[in-house]
């Protein structure tokens, strides 16, 4: 390396959000830009996303990261990338033959349920099983063997976009397999041979160089290397300063996940059981986790009902509203499920609500009651994984609801912990992969010391945390009664 200042780009394809962001070697944040994502939903239970849309937003990001930095952008030395999933897109030459199914997607929940029957839980680690990559294969197999058959190769998200970015169709190990390599008899079931997926690559493996014709369109210098990096959940993980086992992140992202670093694998059984994934981390670690499915997409929902502008100044005054409700929300209850119920029930078919209304209840009730109830939701996946006795030793916090001090200090009071809120996102993760992959640094504890700049410490108060004790059951008794109740569900597409 002889760049004595260099840059690193983190690529982010997010849910909802695609973002490049450029740091420098000590994680300080040189230049942003995002662009929105579109999911699209033809029919109940379908959520898909058309990956020609990410390329366009993403260099349109590339594009704009350069005209901010002028001409220090000829110092970028390496780029990584992060991405959510599991997805799943047929190729043929450079024509992508369908949309991509989203990790929410549950059309294949059927096929899911009968991999686990009749392979076993072998290749059960990335995301929820029922609706993971063998499963929308097999989906495909069944209700579109045309496109299958047309297909050239079968790729997920992270080796479509390294494809794009530098001719090589690569995935890493938590953003493909969810193991250290695909598990060979879910495949074969499946019917699609090892051959026809991508090759798996360490996370500070060089790919390759960017394209030239991609730095020429976005303004970038030619050359730059371009490291396998991690999945999004992972790179937001490291970015946050979490990378020794017991550290514990909590994300409030689209999704609301939490994470532990763990030692190695757990059996596929018990996480079924449990409804937690668990896939490599980095340096021989894992991560061990459950999912809400539904996090601060919640929060947005319900701003977007209310007509909130999209702007943190609306955002800050509606919290900041809120925040004067008292715990409990005035006997407001919400059932945090608008995408289905995660952790530690797995149901696609589960749906949110708000019980307990009045006329006496206004927006901040609401407000309030959709963070207490996502937060609710948060506590049950943290009990599951105590329950595994990993030791907890820290807990940080991060993603785009963390910036909400009323959502830091609730997630405190009800967890009676401690946290520290790093700030550090999925972009800065990639950076480090990058800085690590291009020998700026020998290590990623190097890394991160030297990268990671969290901005607050959250400590719990005791008497807000007793009274979170007794909303919290007043919320399980509520939810297991409306979910346990003795009527069916409808079908409403079908009335």
């Amino acid at each position: 390396m002889g760049n004595s200042n260099p840059l690193f780009l983190g690529i982010d394809l997010g849910t909802t959000n695609g973002k490049v962001a450029c740091f420098d070697r000590w994680g300080n944040l040189q230049a942003s830009s995002s662009r929105p994502t579109t999911t699209f939903f033809p029919n109940p239970g379908w959520y898909e996303q058309r990956p020609e849309q990410w390329l366009i937003l993403l260099e349109e990001a590339l594009s704009e990261i350069v005209s901010i930095l002028g001409l220090k952008s000829q110092d970028i030395e390496a780029i990584s990338i992060a991405n959510f999933g599991p997805g799943m897109i047929m190729i043929q030459g450079n024509s992508v033959l369908a949309p991509c199914p989203t990790w929410q997607d549950e059309r294949c929940w059927a096929q899911g349920e009968r991999l686990i029957e009749e392979v076993g839980p072998g290749w059960i680690g990335l995301g929820v099983p029922q609706t993971g990559f063998p499963a929308k294969i097999l989906w495909a197999n069944e209700n579109a063997p045309e496109l299958i058959l047309k297909a050239d190769k079968i790729l997920d998200i992270k080796a479509y976009l390294l494809n794009w970015l530098t001719g090589v169709m690569a995935t890493d190990p938590s953003s493909g397999p969810g193991a250290k390599n695909w598990h060979t008899p879910v495949f074969d079931y499946v019917d699609c041979p090892i051959e026809r997926l991508p090759v798996v690559k360490q996370t500070t493996d060089l790919v390759g160089v960017i394209k030239p014709e991609i730095a020429e369109r976005v303004g970038l210098p030619k050359g730059i290397s371009v490291f396998a990096g991690l999945n999004d959940g992972a790179a937001a993980t490291l970015g946050s300063g979490v990378c020794k086992y017991g550290q514990t992140i909590i994300t409030l992202a689209t999704n609301g996940v939490v994470r532990i670093v763990i030692p190695g694998p757990l059996d596929g059984d018990l996480l079924i059981k449990k409804g937690l994934f668990n896939w490599p981390f980095i340096d021989d670690m894992w991560i061990c986790g459950g999912a809400t499915l539904s996090g601060a997409g919640s929060l947005q929902w319900i701003a977007d009902l209310l007509g909130i502008p999209n702007e943190v100044e609306a955002y800050n005054e509606l919290l900041d509203n809120a925040s004067q409700i008292p715990i409990g929300s005035r006997g407001v209850v919400f059932i945090p499920y608008l995408a289905g119920r995660g952790t530690p029930a797995s149901d696609p078919k589960v749906r949110g609500g708000f019980l307990n209304l009045g006329l006496e209840h206004g927006r901040y009730e609401l407000v309030r009651a959709v963070l207490e109830g996502l937060t609710f939701a948060i506590l049950e996946i943290f009990n599951e994984i105590q329950a595994l006795n990993f030791v907890v030793k820290t807990i940080n916090l991060t993603g785009g609801g963390a910036r909400s001090m009323l959502w830091q200090q609730m997630i405190s009071d009800v967890l009676e912990s401690q946290l520290l809120y790093a700030g550090g996102d999925a972009t800065l993760g990639c950076a480090i992969v990058a800085a690590v992959g291009s020998g700026v640094y020998t290590s990623f504890q190097e890394a991160v010391d030297n990268m990671v700049h969290p901005f607050s410490q959250v400590v719990p108060d005791s008497q807000r945390s007793r009274s979170y004790k007794q909303v919290f059951h007043y919320f399980q008794h509520t939810r297991d009664a409306v979910l346990d109740a003795p009527y069916p569900r409808f079908e409403w597409e079908c009335l």
